[in-house]
């Protein structure tokens, strides 16, 4: 490094005295001193070569910054400009003004702001560290404590992954840039593993001074080119202005160094942006804008914890507000309570009523159909009965036997035959619900009413969700359709209260001349026996969710021409679906 230093120093010599004293304005250019010797010689001088030649007019001056002395040096020294890695950058944007003019961008990068990185190397037969964790408590080297595009980079890997930066390693030998180097710290075995900056490795083997199977890459991933990394990539060096600069050398240096031709090592300077996530690196390592974190002290803890601070003030006005609010509005809102309570009461009250008014017409309809089937079979034996009355008078006619008593009996046989299949005739009449299966009527306002009254019931914590078109109109018998529906739904929330999170779906579809129409819950799986079952009127089963008028509403649905389907949900639960057809289907 000192020899780069005073080859620096030569070169700059010859620079400042080139200009005519007192003829030219002086730029000041500070560098910051924490680069490998191979970045002076093709960044850092060709750039100033650059700048000399297209600012004849100005005398350029370049000052050296000493990384560990930055502030106080700045202070002393007053450069315009400073050349730096990014990390030194937002360093000096709130405490001393640095604006970014631009950015290094070479050509085996992907972008100035994705182009440096750091790569964990340890000799290829240590089978004991096959990682960046592996290397907790073991002993390092590095090129320098300040080297952004190196150690502080690895650095930063360490603490993303959980671990603390200053105590991860058991000790870091520095080398300087001097002799023995990384690699030969790691051969003699005086470090377990080395940092080395981007693209270092690769050159290292290209030059001959290690051999390509001599090292192992920790975490390896594949950098931009050809070269390997460990970490994350940041930004490459930064040329920016510092507060105070003047306007015309600013914009002269801007203009200059975005001008600049590539050069034949392959960099130009172009602007970039990336920089937040160098924030989040320092930030990570409590240096730069945040070694305040570092400290320990009253200020230091409120600085730290700044944002948290403002969030609790603001949480603490919003709530003394709040409460203010509350003890005004809090007459007001007893008796908006008190309306609301009574206006639920009522409305429980009718959906209780409503309820009720379901139960009996579901159960009446039950009854309709057990008294038509009773009466359907009475009819015919009673029919008999006066048959065979009617053929013994007609026998003891034909016979010539005459008895009066026989006669009577007969005779009333017939009357009370005939009186009894009145009244059968007479109950099925009234059981007998002539359906008007032939007509039509609005789905949506059925299943809209048969959700509403399940809805209503406040002994379930089901979730009912319906998807139906906004108007579909079907034929059939509306009363006996609402009354399959309710059926199901009721038998579904019954399946799947069992649940943590009961969920009944209600859907229909438009299938071209028909409707179908689904009810499905994600109550317990049911058995291939229990499944077989489902539908027949010789058992219920309850406690799949099926109740006893589900015969009926196989018994309804097969009268509308249509069959009552059963399938089992994935992962659990039932789907109960039947069609019915539209208006204008044929019959």
């Amino acid at each position: 490094m000192f020899k780069s230093i005073l080859l620096l120093l030569s070169f700059f010599f010859c620079l400042t005295t080139a200009a005519q004293p007192g003829s030219a304005q002086e730029i000041r250019i500070g560098l910051i001193d924490t680069f490998d010797p191979d970045f002076y010689l093709g960044t850092f001088v060709p750039t100033m070569e650059h700048l000399q030649h297209t600012l004849k007019d100005n005398k350029i001056s370049v000052v050296e910054i000493d990384p560990h002395s930055l502030l106080s040096d700045i202070e002393e020294k007053k450069p315009h400009f400073l050349l730096s890695s990014a990390g030194s950058f937002v360093t000096l944007i709130n405490s001393k003004g640095a604006q970014q003019i631009a950015t290094v961008r070479r050509s085996h990068a992907l972008s100035a702001d994705e182009a440096v990185s750091s790569v964990f190397i340890t000799r290829k037969d240590r089978t004991d560290i096959r990682s960046i964790e592996d290397l907790k408590d073991k002993v390092v080297t590095a090129t320098d404590s300040k080297d952004f595009d190196g150690y502080l980079l690895a650095l930063g890997e360490v603490a993303k992954r959980g671990f603390n930066p200053d105590s991860f390693f058991k000790r870091t030998l520095f080398t300087n840039y001097q002799y023995p180097d990384v690699s030969t710290y790691i051969k003699v075995g005086e470090a377990d593993a080395g940092i080395l900056g981007p693209c270092q490795l690769e050159d290292l083997v290209r030059d001959g001074i290690v051999k390509a199977d001599e090292f192992r890459v920790l975490d390896p991933k594949r950098g931009p080119g050809r070269c390997l990394r460990s970490t994350e990539m940041y930004p490459d060096a930064v040329f920016f202005s510092l507060d105070g600069a003047p306007s015309g050398a600013v914009k002269a240096v801007t203009l200059s160094l975005l001008s600049m031709p590539k050069r034949d090592g392959g960099f130009e300077w172009v602007p970039a942006g990336g920089f937040l996530k160098v924030f989040d690196l320092m930030k990570d390592l409590k240096l730069g804008p945040y070694a305040h974190l570092r400290e320990t002290t009253v200020k230091a803890f409120v600085m730290e914890y700044r944002t948290e601070f403002a969030l609790a003030a603001a949480l603490l006005f919003a709530l003394i507000i709040h409460i203010i609010r509350v003890n005004v509005l809090v007459n007001r809102r007893t008796n908006e309570l008190r309306f609301a309570l009574a206006a639920q009461r009522a409305t429980e009250r009718r959906a209780q009523r409503n309820r009720e008014k379901l139960d009996r017409l579901e159960k009446s309809r039950v009854i309709s159909q057990m008294s038509s089937i009773f009466a359907h079979e009475v009819k015919q034996p009673i029919t008999n009965m006066i048959y065979y009355s009617s053929g013994l008078k007609l026998l003891l006619s034909q016979l010539g036997i005459k008895d009066s008593r026989v006669s009577h009996a007969l005779e009333q046989l017939c009357v009370q035959a005939r009186r009894t299949s009145d009244i059968v005739e007479h109950v099925r009449s009234y059981a007998k619900h002539t359906a008007n299966r032939s007509g039509s009527f609005e789905l949506t306002e059925i299943v809209e009413r048969a959700v509403s009254s399940i809805r209503s019931d406040e002994r379930h914590e089901a979730d009912i969700r319906v998807e139906m078109p906004r108007s579909c109109e079907a034929r059939g018998d509306s009363f006996e359709i609402e009354l399959v529906i309710l059926n199901l739904l009721k038998n579904a929330v019954k399946a799947a209260e069992s649940e943590n999170q009961p969920q009944v779906e209600v859907l229909v579809e438009d299938q071209r001349d028909r409707w179908l129409v689904a009810v499905s819950d994600n109550g317990p799986e049911i058995s291939d026996e229990r499944f077989a079952k489902l539908g027949k009127p010789t058992k219920s089963d309850k406690q799949e969710g099926l109740g006893i008028g589900l015969s009926i509403a196989v018994e309804i649905i097969e009268n509308h021409g249509a069959h009552l389907n059963f399938q089992k949900r994935t992962p659990h639960g039932l789907i109960v679906s039947f069609n019915l057809n539209k208006p204008e289907t044929e019959l």
